[in-house]
Order: structure tokens, then C-alpha cells, then sequence
């Protein structure tokens, strides 16, 4: 695992010791993560790469996960659509009663006695109501710009008893919070393997063991099996691109985790709507993909798509852009801050625009390379692991009272 002084490099040595000063304020003090799950979803893969990072600057931080059957994270993925804008009713009084219930059965056997403890998204929301001490913090990773109202009120109770929320965009902070709030964008580890440069012939051995053609044009999504990242329609946009360029591939590359239980349903869905196109590559961590597989592949895009309905952030985004890869991507959430139309990419409204810049950059490879190298360089500026790690450095020393 890298340590602080190895992104000198990347971010410079002024930001490296900032974030070192910082730490020793924290030092002595406990700090705990807990969310739903270790694998699958940028939540995930933020901490995976964040606590080691902390805690090799001498914090003493843990990161727990709760336990949770297939019913509660059934219900649980229910409120994150929900709070995503899904209408109609959604939970039953049962539901909500099994939710609550989760937080009872778990609370015994997780280590709340940190003196700021950090609670990611919904599923362990209610672990609020068994508090014993210390400072409490709700990071909210989803686009509530909207939230259905009904499910909204149903948490908002709970969320009030936080000392701190923090969002990823200012429009998703609701108006009724009534607890103070903080932006903080989430951001990727260039030195995790997902990440890290790799050598032209690793890419090409990956490609082939998936057989992926290298001396094709390739376009690609990745993101979990899911209706609010529009698999159909990274489809639907490449076979408008197929009908200008008959030889381009398709990659979308998801990946099942515990916390998300309709991603079998929509990878179906996917390969369904696929109808057995050789040249449409569905790809998963069932097929032996993992972070170095989609390392290479998406170094292999000449394009990337992101063609999300809601996007609480899509880190995905920043992966394509810090390799160089200019992304296409529907104007959804935080992917907004991330591509700025016409420098890093392409905003758009539709599968035909998506499919017209897609198409416009793959005949203008000069075009793309200048565009991922601004990509590559906003990201370095915005959305990289030492920035994150600043800021929750920062909120930790205000929290608990001392000055920075």
C-alpha cells in the first residue's frame, strides 16, 4: 500500500506536508467508518484506498461493514432509489421495521467508540439511535436532489440526530436537513491498481484473454448493473455509432456487490438487450474481472461513456479521464463537475448527441488525445485521494474542537 510521501510526485510536496501537520492534530483520537459493504461501488473502493492511506500517517481509524440478509438490503437499495427520485409509494410499515431492526441487531457487534464516526449512505443510518459518545458525521454519496418524499421523511429523523452531513453537490443538500452541512467531492487513488499506469503489453494481453480486439475502435461504460446507469443506453448509443463506424466495440464492465441486489436482474436485462452482438463485451467480477482488468480496458477506449440518469458522483468518470480517456456522458449529478463540455469531454442530452460525439472523436483521435490530457489534469487538480483525505482531516479537527 502506497504512503503519503509517494504522491509527492503526483500532487506535490506542499500538499503532502499539509496533509502530514494535519494528521498529527488527529493523532490519539479514534476515528471509525462503517458502511454496507467492502466490495462493489465507489464507497468501497473510496475507504479501501483512504484508511490505509490514514492510517499510515499513524491515525488510529477503523472501517466496519454491517451484516444484513437478502430482505434488508432489498429494502435498503429500495430507499437509495427512492432517495434518488423514485416515485410512488415504496416501503411497507414492515420494511421500515426491518430496517430499523438491522441497526439493533448489528450495534453489538461493531465499535461505535470513536470520537468521530463516520456512517456512509443509508443501509447504516439508523446506528445513530445507539450512539454512546463522540462526534457523529452522515456522508449521504447519492443525488437526493429529489428524493421521493415519502422515504425522504422516513430518514430524515434519524439524519437529524447527526452532528454533520456531507454531500457531494450543494443541490443535493435537502431544505429541511436541520443539521449543519459540507460538500466534499469524492476521489480516486491513482496509485491503486484499478489506477496505476500500465505497460502497453498487460493491456493487450488483458484485451485478448477477453478477446477484445485492439485493432478496433472501442467505446465503453463501466458502472454496476443498474437503472440509474443506463446500461441499455450505452447500448442503444453504440449501435448509433455502429451504423457510422460498422467495426467499433462495445466494453460495459459492472460488478456485483452484497448491498445491491437487482444487479443480477439488470445484468440480464443487459445481456438480453444485447441480442448476442460479438462485438458487445458484458463483463463482471464473475468473469474474473477485477481492478487491474479494468485498468486495461478502460485504457483501451478511445472513448468513454457515462450515461447515467442520476449519478451521486460516478467516480468512474475520473478513472477514464486520469488515464486519458475522454468521456461522453449525460449531464447527471457530480458527473457535471467532472466533464466540462468541450474540454473533457462532451455533456449531452440524448443517445443521438451521445452517439454523435462519440462518433466525432473516434475519427478525430487528435481531438480525443487533447481532451484526455485536460481530463488528466483536472482530475490531478480536483478528485485525487489526498484531497479527500485533507478535508476529512480538517472536518475531524473542527468537529472535535481544535483549531487547524
Amino acid at each position: 500500500m502506497a504512503g503519503i510521501d509517494d504522491y509527492i510526485s503526483i500532487v506535490g510536496a506542499e500538499e503532502v506536508e499539509g496533509i502530514r501537520q494535519l494528521a498529527e492534530k488527529v493523532k490519539g483520537e479514534r476515528v471509525v467508518h462503517i458502511n454496507a459493504t467492502r466490495f462493489g461501488g465507489g464507497v468501497a473502493e473510496i475507504l479501501s484506498r483512504t484508511i490505509p492511506l490514514a492510517r499510515s500517517l499513524g491515525i488510529d481509524i477503523s472501517w466496519q461493514t454491517i451484516k444484513g440478509d437478502e430482505n434488508f438490503f432489498s429494502i435498503t437499495k429500495e430507499i437509495h432509489n427512492c432517495l434518488q427520485g423514485k416515485k410512488g409509494a415504496c416501503l411497507s410499515d414492515g420494511d421500515w421495521s426491518a430496517y430499523l431492526n438491522n441497526a439493533k441487531e448489528n450495534f453489538g457487534s461493531l465499535d461505535l467508540g470513536g470520537d468521530v464516526v463516520t456512517i456512509h449512505d443509508p443501509q447504516p443510518l439508523p446506528l445513530i439511535d445507539y450512539k454512546s459518545g463522540g462526534k457523529w458525521v452522515w456522508r449521504c454519496h447519492i443525488d437526493t436532489s429529489e428524493p421521493n418524499g415519502e422515504v425522504w421523511r422516513g430518514i430524515a429523523g434519524l439524519v437529524k440526530k447527526y452532528d454533520l452531513a456531507i454531500f457531494s453537490m450543494e443541490k443535493y443538500i435537502p431544505k429541511d436537513l436541520g443539521i449543519r452541512a459540507l460538500i466534499d467531492h469524492p476521489t480516486i487513488d491513482p496509485l491503486a491498481p484499478k489506477n496505476i499506469g500500465m505497460l502497453p503489453n498487460e493491456v493487450q494481453e488483458i484485451m485478448g484473454r477477453y478477446g477484445v480486439d485492439p485493432d478496433k475502435p472501442i467505446v465503453g461504460q463501466v458502472g454496476r448493473f443498474d437503472p440509474w446507469k443506463d446500461p441499455l443506453g450505452a447500448i442503444r448509443t453504440y449501435r448509433l455509432i455502429k451504423e457510422k463506424m460498422p467495426s467499433v466495440q462495445l466494453l460495459l464492465i459492472g460488478s456485483f456487490a452484497r448491498d445491491d441486489p437487482e444487479a443480477s436482474e439488470w445484468y440480464g436485462k443487459t445481456v438480453d438487450f444485447a441480442s448476442g452482438d460479438r462485438d458487445v463485451f458484458i463483463l463482471s467480477n464473475r468473469d474474473g474481472v477485477g481492478d487491474k482488468e479494468v485498468n486495461a480496458f478502460q485504457r483501451a477506449m478511445s472513448v468513454a461513456l457515462q450515461l447515467s440518469i442520476r449519478e451521486g458522483f460516478g467516480l468512474t468518470v475520473s478513472e477514464a479521464l486520469w488515464k486519458g480517456v475522454p468521456v461522453v456522458a449525460k449531464r447527471a449529478g457530480g458527473i457535471t463537475l467532472q466533464v466540462i463540455d468541450g474540454s473533457t469531454g462532451f455533456l449531452v442530452d440524448n443517445y443521438e448527441e451521445a452517439a454523435q460525439k462519440a462518433t466525432m472523436l473516434l475519427r478525430r483521435p487528435w481531438l480525443a488525445r487533447e481532451l484526455g490530457r485536460r481530463g488528466e489534469d483536472h482530475v490531478r487538480m480536483n478528485f485525487i485521494i489526498t484531497k479527500a483525505l485533507r478535508n476529512y482531516l480538517r472536518m475531524h479537527i473542527e468537529l472535535v474542537g481544535r483549531k487547524t
